[in-house]
């Protein structure tokens, strides 16, 4: 009898540095179980937040994956869509703690195919 690992469908998260981004991916992963989607986190190393994301989306058994960069940097994709258009990004000076949780959210919301909140 072989024996299969078990994989649980979930959205994939890539972080570059779990340290410094904690209070951002903190964020994200509220806005996951708020929506009841689980996720895993994986710390990854990558040049292009946007070329992470779909690399996470194609690893997630959801085909929604998530990058966040040690520079607060934060990119929500699904598989099928281009890598020069993401389905949300974040820039940490340009939106508050708020936007973090609405990524999280709106990629538990892809998850299960229920309208995105702006």
């Amino acid at each position: 009898m072989r024996v299969f690992e078990e994989i649980k469908p979930a959205v994939k998260i890539y972080c570059e540095d779990e340290e410094l981004a904690r209070p951002f991916l903190k964020k994200v992963c509220d806005g996951l179980e708020e929506e009841g989607v689980p996720f895993e986190i994986e710390v990854r190393q990558g040049e292009d937040p946007e070329h992470m994301a779909v690399s996470a989306a194609r690893d997630s058994r959801v085909n929604i994956g998530i990058f966040l960069g040690k520079d607060g940097i934060c990119v929500l994709t699904h598989s099928k869509m281009p890598a020069n258009m993401p389905v949300m990004k974040i820039y940490p000076e340009l939106e508050a703690a708020d936007g973090y949780r609405t990524l999280g959210t709106n990629a538990a919301r892809l998850a299960k195919n229920m309208p995105l909140k702006f």
